[in-house]
């Protein structure tokens, strides 16, 4: 898992472009460091979770991915509850829908009335991946 996520994270940085490019290689690079001391894949994804905060800035309730990850990675638990994690991650996805305001990513440069209605685009795609994971269509 430390090897994989450090490829990850490697690929991240040199394909993926934008923001979120960035916080996702530093997420993958801190689940790698976590792997590597030992963490469990809960562990590791919380860990990697807080350093993409760290670095990022952006919390629940910021119309971000995190708003699709963190309870996600919540909910995934110890015991690896993927099918809870897809629900909350769109759960968490959909809640977006209702911020009028963006304070971080992408969306913070987009005014209120054309955010109205539409899911974050960073949370749906964490929404979609964790249904995939769990096996919803």
């Amino acid at each position: 898992p430390a090897a994989l996520s450090g490829a990850i994270a490697e690929r991240l940085t040199r394909v993926m472009g934008g923001s979120s490019g960035v916080l996702l290689a530093i997420f993958a690079s801190a689940a790698s460091a976590a792997f590597a001391q030992g963490a469990s894949l809960s562990d590791a994804l919380r860990e990697g979770l807080a350093r993409m905060q760290h670095h990022g800035g952006a919390r629940a309730g910021d119309r971000t991915m995190i708003d699709a990850l963190a309870p996600a990675f919540e909910a995934l638990g110890s015991d690896l509850n993927w099918p809870a994690a897809a629900r909350a991650a769109r759960a968490g996805a959909d809640a977006t829908r209702s911020m009028r305001s963006a304070r971080a990513g992408r969306s913070s440069y987009v005014g209120g009335d054309d955010l109205a209605g539409v899911a974050d685009p960073g949370a749906e795609a964490v929404a979609r991946v964790f249904e995939a994971l769990s096996g919803k269509p």
